[in-house]
């Protein structure tokens, strides 16, 4: 009994290790090795936070000598009482300096994948730079605070310029909170190109220099992790180191593609909203409210209809002053030098049976001043059937010196295009595209364009195109005392051919076809 008692008790230690041995053998550590892409190399481990210190940087920018010594020093003692390692997942708690590479790099292309919560802001910096901005998107945007835009999603270059390209992400690719969200950001020079779930969301925008704007970024930097607020996750942090002559073909395939695709800088779809999805601006449809330009929300007089022409649509159901308006800057790009742009809608309606009397304009673009320019398609008011017109109105003292009524102004001494029996109605969808070229540069030919349904209908030309507006103040404006519906809206920022504007009409599934 006793032999076999010992025989026992030796199974069960040899099991036991057995079993230990096979325990570690799956253990979370291993289990969460990396296994980095083919190219790639991983900068986390996934076990300690080997290769990995804290830095906030914003907290030395204003010491100098032993003072920022003792306060970098500080801030690596703090780093791992704040940042974890939890099943090959690096985990910050909201607090403390930031995860930073020992190494410094320059031309990369990284991928990670991350998991937010509620309310929390992060980031990912470049060469030392912040940022590839991470929100909660789910926030609403408040008036008093214009330049933060978290309901426009995660992935724009927060820390540039509030007008600058690749501020705000093109599209909305957040995934909702307890899901994983995957990055792959290149960065080339001072050029930076985010995808955020397989969405380009910045597209070879050029990343500010945070430190000083003056110069470019620095040629090489470490990669850091924000910690702002709230519990952030990440983990597949791999990266590649991008060489001179690659670099130099990303670049130059930047610069010279001039495709359709390149040059849309706006799509509505209103199929999930009045936002537009994909923006090289700021995708938020505005409303004005006394001095303020709020959000945009559907009313009981403009809603949304599920059968579009493309998935869902905007139903201006009734005449009234809500007039949805989506900013400048990145999308018209209007300026004083040499201005072209396109805009493209869809629009289903009988004029003479659903506008109310009055003039009534679907699309305007307007500036600070309606005598310094003014642009907009318009039904006119009186004659039935109504004529559908172009107008492009520039410096009032060019058009109309004389002070005349638009309305006693001869049809043919007027800046516009008229169409006198359109083809709108309640039936069919009618696609209508405008063009404007070389809009306050007459040393080129400046004319605008109409097109209905790929099929060019006249020019306004002969005219000087002088405006005199403040380009922060111009807006893409919908719905003036318009009644019907619209679908797909989106603008260019070159005059399309007309080759180009009938490929858009035959585009099978719309404007989502050419999006980046």
């Amino acid at each position: 009994m006793k032999t076999a008692n010992r025989l026992s008790r030796s199974s069960l230690c040899r099991c036991a290790t057995v079993a230990a041995l096979l325990l570690t053998a799956i253990s979370p550590a291993d289990a969460a090795d990396p296994q980095p892409p083919e190219g790639f190399h991983a900068i986390f481990n996934g076990k300690d936070l080997t290769g990995w210190y804290g830095l906030n940087p914003h907290r030395v920018t204003k010491l100098e000598g032993e003072k920022k010594e003792a306060n970098l020093k500080q801030q690596r003692e703090e780093f791992s009482a704040n940042w974890t390692v939890e099943n090959g997942e690096l985990v910050n708690d909201g607090h403390g300096p930031y995860a930073t590479t020992e190494k410094e790099y320059g031309d990369i292309e990284l991928l990670l994948e991350y998991k937010t919560v509620a309310k929390a802001d992060s980031g990912i910096y470049l060469r030392g730079t912040p940022q590839v901005q991470i929100w909660d998107w789910h926030q609403k945007f408040d008036p008093k605070r214009p330049t933060r835009k978290p309901h426009l999603g995660s992935g724009g270059l927060f820390n540039n310029s509030p007008t600058a390209e690749g501020r705000d992400p093109m599209v909305l690719a957040d995934k909702p909170f307890g899901e994983w969200n995957k990055f792959r950001v290149r960065q080339v020079g001072s050029h930076t190109w985010v995808w955020l779930n397989g969405e380009l969301v910045v597209d070879g925008a050029i990343m500010e220099n945070f430190w000083d704007r003056s110069k470019p970024l620095p040629a090489k930097g470490p990669i850091m992790l924000q910690t702002h607020g709230g519990e952030i996750r990440w983990r597949n942090i791999f990266l590649r180191e991008i060489g001179a002559e690659e670099g130099k073909k990303l670049i130059s395939e930047t610069e010279t593609d001039d495709s359709l695709s390149k040059s849309l800088t706006l799509h509505a779809s209103f199929d999930h909203g009045l936002d537009a999805d994909f923006a090289r601006g700021d995708r938020t449809s505005y409303v004005r409210s006394g001095k303020d330009y709020v959000h945009a929300e559907p009313t009981d007089d403009v809603k949304f209809v599920k059968e579009g022409r493309f998935g869902g649509a905007l139903d201006f159901v009734h005449k009234s002053a809500f007039r949805p308006a989506f900013k400048d800057t990145g999308i018209l790009d209007y300026n004083s030098k040499s201005w072209s742009s396109t805009v493209s809608v869809w629009l289903r309606l009988n004029p003479d049976k659903d506008l109310e009397p009055g003039y009534c304009d679907p699309v305007q673009i307007v500036g600070n001043d309606t005598k310094k320019g003014f642009i907009f398609l318009e039904f006119s008011k009186d004659e039935t059937p109504r004529f559908f017109r172009y107008a492009i109105r520039p410096l009032t003292s060019i058009w109309n010196p004389d002070g005349v009524s638009w309305a006693d102004i001869p049809f043919d001494k007027r800046p516009m295009v008229q169409v006198e029996k359109p083809s709108f109605s309640r039936e069919k969808w009618t696609h209508v595209v405008f063009t404007l070229e070389n809009v306050n540069d007459q040393k080129k030919t400046q004319r605008g364009v109409l097109y209905m349904d790929g099929v060019r209908q006249g020019a306004i030309e002969d005219w000087e195109l002088t405006f005199d507006w403040d380009p922060a103040q111009v807006f893409l404006v919908l719905g003036a005392a318009y009644v019907g519906q619209m679908d797909d809206l989106a603008t260019f920022d070159r005059a399309l051919t007309e080759a180009e504007v009938k490929r858009i009409y035959q585009l099978k599934d719309g404007i989502s076809e050419l999006r980046p």
